[in-house]
């Protein structure tokens, strides 16, 4: 063997191992981006429990108009967090589709004036609130997984 050929074996050696450990760098970064992405996707977790927090059940017969904006504005932000998959939807899901869909339903049968707002209940209902309402409505309650971290 001459050196020019040992020289040449030797360079497709290192090129080979160079190969390997980029593709297993690269196999990491991919992992470690998801994981980074869950991450990202469970933080605003609690800012949408402070959203929550204080929200009262809505009575028709005696409409208050803090409790009403204050339950909009909760199921406006858990709408938004939903449609543009900022938290994961399982989480969502399993933790405010119960009072999500009371306060809805609640707004959505009245068509009673909200004191000091002048729009009926109904109307308060948004867009994106209703499409939320409708994608956790579809939500087969069986294909909630569970994940960890």
């Amino acid at each position: 063997m001459s050196t020019a050929d040992f020289i040449s074996a030797v360079s497709a050696g290192a090129a080979i191992i160079s190969l390997i450990f980029s593709s297993i760098a690269l196999i990491m970064a991919g992992k470690s981006y998801n994981t980074n992405k869950k991450m990202f996707k469970r933080q605003g977790v609690i800012d949408l429990f402070m959203a929550w927090s204080g929200v009262n059940e809505i009575q028709i017969s005696n409409l208050i108009t803090p409790d009403v904006v204050k339950a909009v504005n909760a199921l406006a932000l858990t709408a938004t967090l939903w449609n543009h998959d900022i938290i994961e939807k399982e989480i969502l899901y399993q933790t405010y589709w119960i009072p999500y869909k009371d306060i809805y339903d609640t707004l959505q049968s009245s068509s009673k004036l909200v004191p000091g707002i002048n729009r009926k209940c109904r109307d308060l209902l948004t867009s994106e609130i209703i499409r939320a309402y409708q994608d956790m409505q579809n939500m087969d309650i069986n294909k909630v997984t569970q994940s960890t971290i």
